[in-house]
């Protein structure tokens, strides 16, 4: 959803312009300014995504202030002017449109209006994103949002053989977590083991509800069990996840090259059990630099110390971007001690973990 910043001399053409908004599905009326000063102070404090104004707004100012906004631009805008008075500047962020009758306009009008400002809308975001990024490749969501190409991993991270992904989330969990194993599939290399702060009783529903949405094999973990690539293994209400190597013979001796999944009743972790502290600690002493953690929404700090541990021992950590979080709390406090390798929106994490592997996923990563 894009926001809007609503601007003109007019108090018609204002109010219509809010009732055009109103009627689209990826834009959003968040202030609205009758003078330029006003305009000015309010793009400064509150960022807006595009600015939609009249011309004579400007005029008011003084002859030369339009030219000087557009010189000197940093919003998307789009300005209507008056029959016969076209502007003559330029920039790559705005967009002149003669003034509609807008006091004549229908409901039907109004709504093939919306879609207009839409697409003009959308047009103005990839010139603004070209301008910033004028090397990249990244795309617009059907909300608005910015999509950016995922960079190249470096040969430190894109050449390892690692042995699971584990994961951590709270608040907002359930939700992302659908999203997130849908973005996996079927035929991950790995196995993902993840612990997710929910109330007892509730834990088999919500995984049962996972596996049939996200169509991934997703359990309950269970005691002792050695992980499956491709599954999904959750930690029961009121127990910790960990790990121990998993001992198996070979003609050079006893190795341990896999691990087993072992059910932990220690005490809470800051009053959490299952606690993603927990389970990042060891996952840091039996996996190392051999596996992949990723902490998603929540609230709280749980797992923040540990993925830094992880982290400095070689492992690759993601943590989910601000936007796409439902609480910024614990990749927040992930990201803030410097625990991040990457963070990522939520959509593109499951590319991201794919890419790590090194394996291709059929139909392409989500």
């Amino acid at each position: 959803m894009s926001k809007v910043l609503v601007a003109g001399s007019s108090v018609i053409i204002r109010s219509v312009l809010k009732e055009i908004i109103l009627k689209s599905r990826r834009l959003e009326c968040a202030f609205e300014s009758a003078s330029y000063e006003s305009m000015m102070a309010s793009c400064t404090k509150l960022k807006p995504d595009v600015i939609i104004s009249d011309k004579a707004i400007f005029d008011a100012e003084r002859n030369s202030t339009l030219s000087e906004y557009c010189h000197f631009v940093k919003f998307p805008s789009i300005i209507f002017y008056e029959k016969n008075d076209m502007p003559t500047y330029f920039s790559n962020l705005v967009k002149f449109f003669e003034l509609p009758d807008f006091i004549n306009f229908t409901a039907q009008k109004i709504e093939e209006y919306a879609a207009f400002l839409e697409q003009q809308i959308q047009d103005l975001k990839r010139s603004e994103l070209f301008e910033k990024h004028p090397a990249s490749i990244a795309s617009i969501n059907e909300d608005g949002s910015i999509t950016q190409t995922l960079p190249d991993l470096s040969n430190d991270f894109s050449n390892r053989k690692y042995k699971a992904v584990v994961v951590g989330v709270s608040t907002g969990g359930p939700g992302a977590l659908l999203d997130f194993l849908k973005g996996i599939g079927n035929g991950f290399p790995l196995p993902v083991i993840i612990t997710q702060h929910i109330d007892s009783f509730f834990d088999r529903n919500l995984i049962n509800w996972l596996a049939s949405e996200s169509g991934v094999p997703v359990h309950l973990a269970e005691d002792n069990i050695r992980p499956l690539a491709g599954h999904v293994y959750f930690a029961p209400s009121d127990v910790h996840v960990t790990f121990v190597p998993y001992m198996q013979g070979s003609e050079s001796g006893i190795i341990a090259d896999e691990f087993h999944i072992v059910l932990n009743h220690d005490e809470p972790v800051n009053f959490l059990r299952p606690s993603v502290s927990k389970m990042f600690e060891s996952a840091a002493k039996v996996l190392g630099k051999d596996c992949i953690a990723v902490i998603l929404t929540g609230m709280g700090s749980d797992g923040a110390k540990e993925c830094l541990q992880l982290k400095q021992l070689g492992a690759y950590t993601i943590t989910q971007d601000q936007a796409s979080s439902v609480i910024y709390g614990m990749p927040k406090a992930a990201y803030e001690m410097g625990a991040s390798c990457e963070v990522l929106p939520l959509k593109q994490i499951p590319e991201r973990l794919w890419s790590l592997t090194g394996a291709e996923k059929k139909g392409g990563c989500a």
